[in-house]
């Protein structure tokens, strides 16, 4: 665990200021070249680099065991993290988006569009779209050492990628305005830059979306994928069998990298806790092997069924 921390954490310091570079890259670009494109390119950077800090204090966090203030671990952190930088990517998405809407609306009202400089966008298309290319492989490379377990490296990798094809989209696109001069569509060259925002929003703003609707499943307690539940059921049965419990049914949410079980089982027999407690860490060794990282909680019931919930407050007679 030490180690995949350490590979983590130096994976997300390069990220850090890479993105921090490609930030000011990109606003110095968007005001030399004009360009509303190089504008939402150097944001983007700006929040991937924000955001390394805040993945760097998380993941040294996660994994961590519980303590008084915060009985249940620092998991959770890893998933607000992801919720909120999806917030603020959709933030800044929808900012772009009403800029470019702006310029368009100018220009067709018969106001003035500024024209752009092209020069400054071919030498930072370039150089961006090398270090997101270098970014995200770094960000694989350790996300395979570490078991692909780390919702922070998979979200920065994916930003690095998304960064990468912004820049790219983007350059070229805006590299081509000039060619469209003789074309039918020539007196729309003005807001080729703000038309070509618009088209890059439509196409990434999937990716925030999907992870925050993700996310927004762990911080509701939904059930873990289909697949996992599997795993943790037919792990905690087999023990089960072996130990003689009855299993009743199995609870498993999940956050970030880190699952939970909650396993409902009757002994059917006397015991000690000292077993119940040998059972929670044979059965932690097992999913720790399938699953990766688990907290498991064994509850001792005979209730085969789900509990239903005590009334709030005393019924009338």
């Amino acid at each position: 665990m030490k180690d995949s921390r350490e590979i983590e954490r130096r994976a997300l310091a390069v990220g850090k200021w890479s993105n921090l570079f490609m930030a000011f890259a990109g606003i110095l670009t968007a005001w030399l070249s004009r360009s509303d494109a190089m504008l939402v390119d150097g944001l983007y950077s700006a929040v991937n680099f924000v955001s390394a800090i805040a993945a760097a204090r998380i993941g040294a966090r996660v994994g961590l065991p519980p303590t008084k203030s915060r009985p249940w671990g620092h998991d959770f952190d890893e998933v607000l993290y992801v919720t909120f930088r999806s917030l603020i990517l959709i933030g800044i998405l929808v900012f772009a988006a009403i800029v470019s809407g702006n310029k368009i609306w100018t220009f067709f009202t018969g106001g003035e569009v500024p024209e752009l400089v092209f020069g400054p966008i071919v030498f930072y298309s370039v150089t961006i779209v090398l270090i997101c290319l270098a970014l995200a492989i770094n960000y694989h490379r350790a996300l395979r050492k570490t078991g692909k377990r780390s919702a922070l490296l998979k979200t920065e990798a994916r930003a690095a990628l998304i960064d990468g094809a912004l820049s790219v989209g983007a350059g070229a696109a805006l590299l081509s305005l000039p060619f469209l001069e003789d074309t039918p569509l020539g007196p729309y060259v003005p807001i080729g830059d703000a038309v070509i925002v618009v088209v890059l929003i439509l196409a990434i703003i999937w990716q925030p979306l999907s992870s925050f609707r993700a996310t927004l499943a762990d911080l509701a307690g939904v059930s873990a994928p289909g697949s996992t539940y599997a795993k943790v059921l037919r792990a905690a049965r087999d023990l089960c069998r072996d130990k003689g419990y009855t299993l009743h049914r199995a609870a498993v949410p999940q956050a970030g990298r880190m699952h939970y079980a909650a396993i409902y089982l009757d002994p059917a027999k006397p015991v000690v806790a000292e077993e119940i407690d040998g059972f929670q860490s044979e059965l932690s060794e097992r999913l720790e092997q399938s699953l990766g990282p688990t907290r498991i909680e064994i509850i001792v019931t005979a209730r085969s069924g789900l509990p239903s919930s005590p009334p709030l407050l005393p019924q009338k007679q």
